[in-house]
């Protein structure tokens, strides 16, 4: 997998449409109890794995670390690092040692964070939820679509496990783009600010590009 197809993924996580729309209360209700746990935790690292998808053929898979504080986070993998402090995104390109500055939007924040669902579903989706299994142990489904044609992501479908932990999320671009990505080994931690903060002392060949 390309490391510009991965940032895609990454600068591109979270969503075969219903026959109807509906907000299923049920659905809400998991998302809002997941919501106000990791809201709980403040501050959580977590260890993830994406793997990209057309129709039922792998294209690859890469794994990483993520840091959560907040809206603030900060993505580790091989391929690139993407540091966010709450207003301002910097993305590091290992292979061309190139920076991207931006101002996301909320659902480009989305897009890049696996846990921003918890915001991204109370406006612009309908979400319905099943119960399931997930590698033998039993998750609450919950299904979103997007309420507009023209959204980046139009269908998500997340597993939250029984005690309100997000385990996988399932996104959809277009007809037939699928990623997975799987979440594993959520720690509370502390972090210090600068964590979400490029510091080019630390990359000092890298070429910045402001796309703001």
């Amino acid at each position: 997998m390309s490391t510009r197809r991965l940032l895609t993924i990454l600068a591109l996580t979270m969503y075969s449409a219903f026959a109807f729309a509906q907000k299923d209360a049920n659905a809400k209700k998991v998302l809002d109890a997941t919501a106000a746990k990791l809201k709980a935790m403040k501050s959580v690292k977590t260890d993830f794995e994406v793997t990209t998808f057309i129709g039922l053929s792998d294209q690859g898979t890469s794994s990483g670390t993520i840091f959560l504080s907040g809206d603030k986070y900060f993505v580790d993998t091989p391929e690139l690092k993407t540091w966010f402090d709450g207003s301002t995104q910097w993305t590091y390109l290992s292979d061309t040692e190139e920076v991207n500055v931006s101002t996301p939007s909320k659902e480009e924040q989305a897009q890049s964070n696996p846990y921003a669902f918890v915001g991204l579903y109370r406006s612009g989706y309908n979400y319905t939820m099943t119960k399931t299994t997930l590698h033998g142990k039993q998750v609450y489904e919950v299904r979103l679509t997007a309420e507009s044609k023209a959204s980046d992501i139009q269908e998500a479908r997340i597993d939250v496990s029984t005690d309100y932990i997000p385990v996988s999320v399932r996104i959809r671009q277009g007809k037939n783009n699928w990623t997975r990505i799987r979440i594993s080994g959520l720690v509370k931690q502390k972090f210090d600010a600068s964590t979400f903060k490029f510091d080019q002392t630390k990359y000092p060949e890298a070429e910045i590009i402001d796309l703001r």
